[in-house]
């Protein structure tokens, strides 16, 4: 009966992640090393600067291996103390991107103005059909400038409870300023799109990294 001949293998221990082939890791580089030392020519053995610079490499690399390693590690860390900060949002206030404004028992909801520098604001307030209901005048500074309506409409009446919007135009010496019309409401929840937190204000989602103000 003919016998199978013994090879040397290198599969993967029972119970053990199977091994990648593809890259080459420390052990790989030791046993091409050893082999190099064992088949190298007698009448012409390995220089010692090339040995020397080859085990150089392969302390580096091992070195680089760990400090890889415990890069990952860190980042792990960092991340996990980033998401556990991020459930302190809940239940607080935010300031994001938004042009809604709400008008409850005569009282409207407070807005921001973020300006990228002075100037005179023009704002018109709209209502669900898109009608200008009022216009607001007022100066503003760099930054963040609170917004307030009082509800008055043009005719002297009071502007019925509900869903407007505005629209705000800023302008200084007749040259136009950048500004972006703010939302402050409770962040009512808080979840995680590929790792990156994402807070839900007003029932809108909105990135951690879009908030301009926590209160």
């Amino acid at each position: 009966m003919p016998i199978q001949g013994i090879t040397d293998g290198y599969g993967a221990v029972a119970g053990a992640q199977e091994r990648n082939t593809s890259e080459v890791g420390k052990l790989d580089f030791m046993s091409l090393l050893v082999a190099q030392i064992k088949n190298q020519d007698p009448m012409s053995p390995m220089d010692n600067a090339e040995f020397t610079g080859q085990i150089t490499q392969f302390t580096m690399l091992d070195e680089l291996s760990e400090m890889n390693d415990k890069l990952q590690e860190n980042t792990m860390m960092v991340a996990s103390a980033n998401n556990t900060a991020l459930l302190g949002l809940v239940g607080k206030d935010a300031t994001v991107e938004g042009n809604r404004l709400t008008v409850t028992d005569g009282v409207a909801t407070g807005n921001k103005l973020a300006c990228d520098g002075p100037g005179t604001a023009e704002i018109n307030v709209l209502d669900s059909n898109g009608n200008v209901v009022d216009t607001i005048h007022t100066t503003v500074q760099q930054g963040l400038n609170d917004i307030t309506w009082d509800c008055a409409l043009e005719d002297s009446e009071m502007a019925a409870d509900g869903q407007y919007t505005l629209e705000v135009s800023v302008v200084n010496d007749e040259v136009d300023v950048n500004a972006i019309t703010l939302i402050t409401g409770p962040v009512d929840g808080l979840r995680y799109d590929n790792n990156v937190g994402v807070i839900t204000v007003d029932g809108e989602d909105y990135y951690v990294s879009e908030i301009y103000q926590i209160s």
